[in-house]
């Protein structure tokens, strides 16, 4: 079954398991999502104005986007845009089309199972 919009989830303060660190500085931590990978990919993207369709993922990738305007479309229509320094976790198995905005820049981690 193909993932879908509301299998993405936005990352950044305030989503998840809330904590204050106490390493001598004034730190907090919002944790997301754990899990192991048995392989990733760390990796820097850069694109310019233009969209592409894509088959179903096999990785979770995160995202960070550093710069630009981009947006993700699911097989059923679902869309969700996302701006410069916003951050997400496409989860593996979703599919559809994707489209930069606005040139963009983004920081990405693929987590493969």
């Amino acid at each position: 079954m193909s993932k879908t919009i509301a299998d993405i989830q936005r990352l950044g303060a305030g989503v998840g398991a809330h904590s204050v660190l106490d390493y001598g500085m004034d730190e907090e931590d919002w944790c997301a999502a754990r899990g192991q990978a048995s392989a990733y990919t760390v990796g820097w993207w850069e694109g310019r104005v233009g969209a592409v369709e894509f088959p179903a993922t096999t990785a979770d990738e995160i995202v960070w986007l550093a710069q630009g305007h981009v947006a993700l479309t699911d097989l059923q229509g679902g869309r969700i845009e996302f701006r410069a320094g916003e951050a997400y976790r496409l989860p593996a198995g979703f599919a559809g089309r994707w489209e930069t905005l606005q040139d963009a820049k983004k920081l990405y981690v693929l987590l493969e199972p």
